[in-house]
């Protein structure tokens, strides 16, 4: 097969991921999921999905006893000093699940 070799290649920039957005959470007290191997099965689910910078999804969940004790800080906390994102990406980085800091604000809301 014929091809053409260019003289100056073309090079694309390496896609690195290298930030995290929350983009949706959800709470579920009744579900009972697929829990961890050798734990009875519990009901609870929370479902975070948060979007790269590269505009891939990423999800992480719990299930039973520890989504329902995630779920009854969410209705319990005071975010007036730390908003619910920022507290759910700092669980995801020091549980080791997406290690990192967070930064900026809290987005304002937008008119729609």
């Amino acid at each position: 097969m014929e091809e053409l070799v260019l003289t100056d290649p073309v090079v694309k920039p390496e896609e690195v991921t290298q930030t995290y957005k929350v983009v949706a959470l959800i709470l579920n007290h009744e579900i009972v999921a697929t829990p961890v191997p050798s734990t009875p099965p519990a009901p609870g689910l929370v479902s975070i999905q948060l979007r790269d910078n590269l505009g891939a999804m990423f999800i992480h969940q719990y299930t039973g006893q520890t989504a329902q004790d995630y779920i009854k800080f969410v209705n319990t906390a005071n975010f007036s000093t730390k908003s619910l994102h920022k507290r759910i990406l700092e669980r995801l980085s020091n549980e080791g699940v997406l290690p990192g800091t967070v930064t900026g604000a809290p987005d304002p809301p937008t008119a729609e």
